[in-house]
């Protein structure tokens, strides 16, 4: 019966098949869906090797028609040691690769260096001959290996329109973008604002995640930095931004900068870069001015790595005040750490009080790096903002409080410290950091808003 079906009609029933490997089997029932499912076969890929890169690129070079269909491509479970041969490959194929590499060259001098390079399974090499083929992307998770010659300048020619890019827009429905370095025994790659900018130029772009991005301070790139620069103000459609384990001396403000509606912002503190400064939150409260009427979701530090000292010497401004977010008139769902969202470093009390500070849109506040010597007045922070959720905090839901609450005083200078949270015993959150908690969690109770008392080790 399926046979008497349209061709739009089995191509939706495919759709629903999110199984690659229940689409692949399709292929082979017959002639016809054979050649109507292929394509989506290839709409997604997922490649973890130069071996698979490789001949995924064998088919989608010989068949524009299958490389225009690929919407997806994953490359961040990359097998860094995975053997590569190139005598695997027959000598049409070889054939076929040196000839793409010529055709996107812009010099003699380039092919030849491409030409070594794939030979040899230099990875960028080969992921970089692929992107010029899959113009019609959605999604790409890219993986970058210490070494990004080819992507950083695959990435430029794409964005000025240079060959392979001067007949088509490049990239230009592409929605979103994560990126990650391949893991090594050595230190892993970073990137600079500079080199990510290519995709906050994109028309489409909604979604951009990357890790170790590093701002340095004061700004000292190359020369891609100019053209970063140059970028007009709001003029990216990026809207939500997710940095894990990075440092921005700056706030990222050269990122933040360039979003028209930025709605949601993830930042992840690491000090455990060679180049790292200390975390300076109210940079970022300087950066996110301009989307105080977009704003929805401010993920500041989640498990922040921070060290009392950085290679630029003693860290004195890790535990800074972010500022008030009474401005951020849609913000809904705030996680920062206490330090970060009270200004309470020299003082007992905060010297804003909890109501002045969140906006009145807030829906969930989870609050992290709480310590028991501070719950006491958290909880009476937090209590005062409850008196008034009917007149400025209707919308306020769901309450978090996380910190070091358990039987064992091991703390560094940001509350944690990685030995406390692996090995010994079972671990609980201390009987009496609960009867601190109890008054804050039957207002809560009373007001039908979720509380969650988390301490960072005890899952």
């Amino acid at each position: 019966m399926s046979l008497l079906l349209p061709n739009d009609v089995l191509l939706l029933v495919g759709e629903y098949l999110e199984d690659h490997h229940d689409r692949y089997n399709l292929v082979f029932v017959c002639r016809r869906f054979h050649d109507l499912f292929l394509r989506l076969v290839y709409r997604s890929a997922t490649l973890r090797s130069c071996a698979q890169t490789q001949s995924f690129l064998r088919v989608i070079l010989r068949s524009s028609e299958l490389a225009r269909s690929v919407r997806s491509v994953y490359f961040d479970d990359w097998q860094q040691y995975q053997s590569f041969s190139s005598t695997a490959s027959s000598e049409e194929d070889i054939v076929l690769f040196n000839n793409w590499a010529e055709t996107i060259s812009h010099s003699h001098e380039e092919y030849v260096k491409w030409e070594q390079d794939l030979l040899r399974g230099v990875e960028e090499a080969w992921i970089a001959l692929l992107l010029p083929l899959v113009n019609n992307l959605r999604q790409l998770r890219l993986v970058y290996p210490q070494r990004n010659e080819y992507l950083d300048r695959m990435l430029q020619r794409a964005i000025k329109s240079e060959k392979p890019f001067d007949s088509h827009p490049a990239f230009s429905m592409l929605q979103e973008v994560s990126l990650s370095h391949q893991d090594s025994e050595d230190t892993k790659g970073s990137y600079m604002p500079s080199q990510i900018f290519p995709f906050f130029q994109l028309p489409s772009m909604r979604m951009f995640t990357a890790d170790s991005v590093i701002e340095s301070s004061p700004p000292q790139e190359d020369k891609r930095t100019a053209a970063a620069e140059a970028l007009v103000a709001g003029s990216s459609p990026i809207s939500e931004i997710t940095l894990n384990s990075s440092n921005g001396s700056h706030g990222m403000v050269s990122l933040i900068g360039t979003c028209s509606s930025l709605k949601s912002f993830k930042y992840q503190h690491s000090d455990s870069h060679l180049l790292a400064e200390g975390y300076q939150p109210s940079a970022f409260h300087r950066s996110l001015a301009r989307s105080k009427n977009s704003l929805q979701t401010l993920w500041l530090d989640r498990y922040g790595n921070h060290l009392p000292f950085t290679i630029a010497g003693v860290n004195e401004t890790h535990d800074e005040w972010f500022g008030p977010l009474v401005d951020f008139t849609v913000l809904k769902d705030i996680r920062i750490r206490l330090p970060n969202l009270l200004d309470i470093r020299y003082q007992l009390e905060p010297s804003t009080a909890l109501p002045d500070i969140l906006p009145r849109s807030v829906e969930s506040l989870y609050i992290e790096g709480c310590k028991e010597n501070t719950l006491g007045m958290l909880v009476g922070q937090l209590k005062m903002v409850l008196d008034k959720r009917q007149t400025r905090f209707s919308g306020l839901r769901r309450v978090d409080i996380e910190g070091f609450f358990h039987d064992e005083e091991v703390e560094d200078a940001s509350g944690y410290q990685e030995s406390a949270a692996h090995g010994g015993g079972q671990r609980f959150i201390k009987p009496r950091v609960y009867e601190m908690a109890e008054p804050l969690q039957t207002a809560c109770a009373d007001a039908g808003i979720d509380f969650f008392l988390r301490d960072r080790v005890v899952s």
